[in-house]
């Protein structure tokens, strides 16, 4: 026989239950054994059958009866002795329904023990029959009782140890685990008086109400009521009454629930004549309420806050949650995979290069000119001897760097050998022709391998980003969760679902009724602490509705256009776009194309319109940005734009921008200029673009302005439009635009000499 060695935690557990064995034990006045219920419950709860059965016989030993002490003592050795043979039989493999039978056996026994030997009077009953039973009737009745509770107990017992915040209890455990309680209330307002109880009861309602903060308290306050109505009649009403009391008050802090329950007390105190009883009776009774208030609110916070996680971590859906981030794990490995495929065709593109086809193009032009010039040549023989092939790569060479070869372009060593040279010049120039085609169009080939291999490049980034992202686990908040639902609660906004989750906690939540969004807003950011907005709004049926909050970026955004066309022509080449990326970022761009008129429109609506659908797709910006000059360089004609793009966080107010041949930007700060100059080529001229780039923090009240070359080209030079923004109002962007652009036409003339656009975007404190 192996003995398993006794944790603290098992040894409290026994020290606990002893108690609760001498209350049980308290409930009569013939030392009947209720205990041996809960003895028999104990070792069939896992706990050690030996602790118990001491327990019990050191519980028999406040009776003071030598005979109740050794019938005890007898009792338990049968009840251990009947578990040990119920352990052996279960590590034997047996059926634990078999095995339970030697328990019973035992606990038949203990009972039978406590019939026929135990010290009894019989209790005068208000039944007829009951009275006619005897002291023999009574303890069998007593002892089919005991039977009945050892039922009960195993049940409760197995629940609070196992399932106890930690699954929700079945409606008999429930049932069981309260009716066990009572009980032990019984047994403790008979042992130590009902004002120890009453104290305890006030103390457990306090702290279960201020780990719970709902209506449940007043169902505690119910339980809590039955042994004080069982023992002495007290009236239940009062407990009801002090369970909505602390309900109602409770969500206001502890002190207030602590006074309103103690206020409650006194009252109810007046109208049972409290304050007639005799000093030491009065003491007593103001006590039962007084210390455990101060033990309620000497408790620590830390402690109450473990209790009200453990309890929000019981109640909480966990399997919901999972299964979120379950999904959100696997379309995160999914997006990878895609993202791999991306990759492989970005790196097959790059690999199918065309380094030989060059080469192999030359070879095969000096192969045509020896089958057309060379052959029919008698002396041909005796060239290939003497390796004219090398000398025909030379004079190959120079005709594709010319264009065409000549009679000074033939090798010295070629010329004395050939004797046929007009027809070998011939016969090169016109393969060289061809050559130039098919390098053209080897290039085009390679261009458009570089661009697709970039697009797929650019597709790859943005899945492994999204494959990363959801492949984090989402972080939830529970005590902000209960945090925000007390607070819906007390604002008159009922919620059946609340979840908090992500690393800028995003709100979701199910309410009903009217809509009241700015009283959701406004809860929201003070449980947070931060200012929270409504994302989207989704309805679901008539009157049940789905909000989702986040935070609140700290900036706002107020946007000025001021646009003209040329005189005499009916379309701008002038194009801007300002468009959401994200929640906190937004992205503003003007782009000029060539000249005026219809063309330098389409060329500038299709810079922005690619713009646009690169930056919302979140590309990188290098790629988005070489994939739209090698779209408008792949245009016959002449198609370019000059670009101004800039990135804004609303968050912090961190500016990416980036000019591409544009003409001179700034940041307005105050009374301080900042001047955003471009040195590279507009978009379109070369294959290879190297844009100016640069990051800046905007903060409350700057301005970003962007301008076209026919607003800055009116005021004559960047140093005279920088001495007029110095002196200009920036407070309105759309004044501040407008001004620009009657300054421009009023410097023309009065007429509008090119295509003018001004866009100015002014950031502002958010409103909390």
């Amino acid at each position: 026989m192996t003995y398993r060695k006794i944790s603290y935690s098992q040894a409290f557990l026994h020290i606990f239950f002893g108690v609760a064995m001498l209350l049980l034990q308290k409930i009569g006045n013939n030392a009947e054994p209720l205990a041996l219920a809960l003895v028999y419950a104990m070792p069939m709860a896992s706990l050690s059958p030996l602790l118990t059965a001491l327990s019990y016989f050191a519980v028999s030993l406040f009776s003071k009866n030598t005979t109740v002490i050794l019938l005890s003592a007898l009792q338990a050795s049968l009840l251990y002795f009947g578990f040990l043979v119920y352990r052996h039989a279960l590590s034997k493999g047996h059926h634990a329904n078999k095995c339970a039978w030697f328990a019973l056996f035992s606990l038949t026994l203990a009972l039978a023990v406590f019939v026929l030997f135990a010290p009894f009077t019989p209790y005068v009953l208000p039944f007829t029959f009951a009275n006619e039973l005897g002291a023999i009737g009574q303890k069998v009745v007593i002892s089919a009782l005991v039977f009945l509770l050892a039922g009960i107990f195993t049940v409760a017992l197995k629940a609070m140890l196992g399932k106890f915040l930690k699954c929700r209890l079945k409606g008999d455990e429930l049932v069981f685990s309260v009716l066990s309680l009572v009980l032990l209330g019984v047994g403790f307002c008979r042992f130590l008086g009902v004002n120890a109880y009453m104290g305890t009861a006030f103390f457990i309602l306090l702290l279960f109400a201020c780990v719970t903060k709902d209506a449940t308290a007043i169902v505690c306050a119910f339980t809590l009521a039955l042994p004080p109505a069982l023992t002495v009649g007290l009236s239940m009403e009062r407990f009801f009454v002090y369970g909505v009391v602390v309900s109602l008050f409770i969500k206001s802090g502890r002190l207030s629930a602590t006074l309103a329950l103690t206020a409650v007390f006194f009252l109810y105190g007046y109208a049972d004549g409290l304050y007639t009883y005799p000093t030491a009776e009065l003491v007593v009774a103001i006590l039962s309420v007084t210390l455990p208030a101060l033990f309620f609110m000497l408790l620590p916070a830390p402690f109450i806050r473990e209790l009200e996680n453990k309890l929000v971590f019981y109640r909480e859906k966990h399997l919901s949650r999972i299964a979120i981030n379950r999904n959100r794990a696997t379309i995160g490995k999914q997006l990878y995979e895609i993202s791999a495929v991306f990759r492989e065709i970005q790196t097959t593109f790059s690999a199918l290069g065309d380094s030989q086809s060059e080469k192999g193009a030359k070879e095969y032009i000096r192969n045509c000119i020896v089958e057309e010039a060379c052959k029919n040549c008698a002396q041909y023989r005796a060239c290939m001897r003497k390796g004219v092939n090398a000398e025909l790569d030379k004079l190959i060479e120079i005709g594709c760097v010319k264009g065409r070869t000549s009679l000074i372009d033939i090798p010295k060593y070629l010329s004395e050998v050939c004797f046929n040279q007009s027809n070998l010049l011939y016969a090169v120039n016109r393969r060289i022709g061809e050559y130039k085609n098919y390098m053209t169009e080897a290039e085009n080939s390679a261009s458009g391998r570089t661009l697709l291999a970039g697009q797929a490049q650019g597709v790859s980034e943005i899945l492994r980003n999204l494959a990363l992202e959801q492949s984090e686990p989402l972080r939830m908040y529970t005590d902000k969760e209960r945090a925000v639902c007390t607070a819906l609660l007390s604002a008159g906004i009922v919620c059946s679902e609340i979840l908090v989750y992500g690393e800028d906690p995003t709100l979701s939540l199910i309410t009903f009724g009217k809509a009241d969004v700015k009283k959701i807003s406004a809860v929201a950011s003070h449980v947070f602490q931060t200012p929270m907005m409504i994302s989207e709004r989704i309805t679901l049926t008539n009157d049940k509705f789905c909000c989702i909050l986040r935070k609140k970026p700290y900036f706002d955004a107020a946007f000025g256009v001021a646009t003209a066309t040329k005189t005499d022509e009916y379309a701008s080449g002038d194009t801007h776009t300002v468009i959401k990326i994200d929640e906190r970022r937004f992205l503003v761009a003007l782009s000029d194309g060539m000249g005026s008129g219809e063309y330098a429109r389409r060329v500038s609506e299709s810079t922005i319109t690619l713009l646009e659908s690169f930056y919302r797709a979140k590309m990188p910006s290098d790629t988005v940005l070489s994939t739209v000059n090698k779209l408008l360089a792949f245009n016959r004609e002449e198609t370019f734009a000059c670009v101004d793009i800039a990135v804004v966080d609303l968050e912090d107010g961190k500016t990416d921008i980036v000019k591409i041949g544009s003409p001179a930007g700034f940041i307005l700060s105050g009374n301080t200029v900042k001047v955003l100059e471009s040195t590279s080529l507009p978009l379109g001229i070369l294959d290879c673009l190297r844009p100016d780039s640069s990051s800046y923090t905007l903060y409350e009240n700057d301005v970003l302005l962007f301008l076209s070359d026919g607003i800055t080209g009116a005021f004559g030079s960047t140093a005279d439009l920088y001495e007029i923004l110095k002196t200009t109002p920036t407070s309105n962007p759309q004044q501040l635009a407008d001004f620009l652009l009657d300054s421009a036409i009023q410097a023309y003339g009065g007429v509008a000499k090119d295509d003018m656009t001004a866009v100015a975007v002014r950031l502002f404190k958010a409103v909390a």
